[in-house]
């Protein structure tokens, strides 16, 4: 009967202790020549000799470690050297990498991905137990991102398209365009999300306009995926069709249109633009020998969105070319000095 309740006592206890971090203390046990065996172990571990012989399994049969069990010595020894553990080599720099993505996961909070993430991140994080001994609150208090907010029902919505992007099947919404008094109803064939400042947007072919056409999540309404499936066309790719705006604006008549932006910037925008990159074609040439003006150049097909980046940068910004950008810019800032 005691003997019943002290393995009961050592299963509850060995159930706080992390698999990889028993597996590790049987590494270091062999390795150091002690010679273990299931029985010497279960009492360190504080575990069932069931649950260290399992262990050991797992060593030997899905980690392929050279363990071998000695008859004469009744212990665990190596066949060859295991200095090195790859399972167990995780940099500071991975470390970052898994904050990163369980930040993310707070982007599906609430939707049927969630869920999916949640067992994936999981997994990951079997990899650093017994190795790496950190809370996340340390991390937390370490590291921080401060990523847009989005609200709870683009969150769901996100979670409903992601789901007719992957099984391909047609959604209609209702979509109230910006400066659009009403909502007009669109049935579309989702072809990509993408995320851009913050914000998600769906990349989809129109059935009624016949064309392509980007969507901000924010400005959709009563969504519903419907029966009908379609084909992806195998030329589309979400992120080169992305690629050729500042933003997410895209010619749809002629997506692969683009255009050469040269805008000089001066003091504190002339440094920070070296610092930081918002398009994949962005080049940065100094202009002086402390850095202090530059011009940076784009290629990009629409030229709406550089019109609020160029304004953001205020009296730091001169646009050179195009000359339809310093048009828009120029009647921009007349019309903000109108009463």
């Amino acid at each position: 009967m005691r003997d019943t309740q002290v393995a009961a006592q050592a299963a509850r206890i060995g159930q706080t202790r992390r698999p990889m971090e028993r597996i590790y203390h049987i590494h270091e046990a062999v390795k150091d020549g002690r010679y273990p065996n299931c029985n010497s172990l279960a009492k360190e571990l504080e575990v069932t000799r069931k649950t260290v012989q399992r262990d050991v399994t797992f060593m030997r049969d899905s980690l392929k470690l050279p363990l071998v069990y000695d008859d004469r010595i009744h212990g665990y020894y190596y066949t060859s050297d295991v200095s090195d553990f790859p399972i167990f080599e995780f940099s500071a720099k991975d470390l970052a990498a898994l904050f990163l993505a369980r930040q993310a996961m707070g982007s599906v909070k609430g939707t049927q991905l969630e869920q999916t993430m949640r067992e994936v991140f999981g997994r990951l994080t079997k990899i650093v137990e017994g190795q790496v001994r950190f809370s996340w609150a340390d991390l937390d208090l370490a590291l921080s991102r401060k990523p847009g907010a989005a609200a709870k029902r683009d969150i769901k919505m996100f979670g409903t398209l992601a789901e007719a992007v992957l099984k391909r099947r047609v959604v209609q919404f209702g979509y109230r365009k910006l400066g659009a008094e009403h909502a007009e109803r669109r049935r579309v064939r989702p072809y990509h999300l993408g995320e851009v400042d913050g914000c998600w947007y769906l990349i989809g072919f129109d059935t009624t306009r016949e064309a392509l056409r980007t969507f901000a999540l924010p400005r959709m309404r009563a969504l519903k995926i419907l029966g009908e499936k379609f084909e992806v066309p195998p030329d589309f790719n979400g992120s080169a069709y992305l690629g050729t705006s500042f933003g997410v604006w895209t010619d749809p008549e002629n997506p692969d249109f683009k255009q050469d932006v040269r805008i000089e910037l001066k003091g504190y925008a002339a440094q920070i633009v070296q610092e930081r990159r918002w398009h994949p074609s962005q080049q940065v040439t100094q202009l002086n020998k402390l850095g202090t003006r530059v011009e940076v150049r784009f290629e990009v097909g629409r030229l709406e969105e550089l019109v609020r980046w160029t304004l953001s940068w205020g009296s730091q910004a001169k646009v050179r070319e195009p000359a339809e950008l310093k048009r828009l810019v120029a009647e921009e800032i007349r019309r903000m000095g109108e009463e």
